[in-house]
């Protein structure tokens, strides 16, 4: 195990190394901000098969763990389809006319705002539950 976290400094190591080069340069001109933009993208699926495998393989090591995690991915899924469905699909347009948002995007963003409500107002209640149930044990 001590190799692997020996490996995985040196990779971190060498992405953030590159970041910030690449950040430099963009900050003298040398390099475009689509680059830059790349850069990120790459970062970013770097993260997502990170985590994603890690997971499945925490979920291979603990199925009993992995129950309650998938269960609430379920109810997370659950609450994005009902803010979906919940969500209307106006075209919508400004003064001159010109299309802001099509009848998919709206209903996209609309319902991204009320999952958004919905699992605020979730933190929130929990937050107060926990803190209730505390003062009265």
């Amino acid at each position: 195990m001590g190799g692997n976290n020996k490996l995985f400094s040196i990779i971190l190591i060498a992405l953030l190394g590159l970041s910030a080069l690449l950040s430099l340069l963009f900050a003298f001109g040398a390099v475009s901000e689509g680059l830059l933009i790349t850069w990120c993208y790459i970062l970013l699926g770097i993260a997502v098969v990170t985590t994603l495998g890690f997971s499945v393989m925490g979920m291979a090591q603990n199925p009993k763990k992995a129950k309650s995690a998938l269960l609430g991915v379920v109810v997370l899924v659950v609450i994005c389809a009902v803010s979906y469905f919940m969500s209307g699909n106006e075209v919508h347009s400004n003064v001159d006319g010109d299309i802001l948002a099509e009848a998919g995007t709206s209903q996209l963003s609309e319902g991204g705002l009320i999952a958004f409500y919905i699992l605020g107002v979730v933190a929130i209640g929990s937050i107060i539950f926990a803190e209730v149930s505390k003062a009265f044990k």
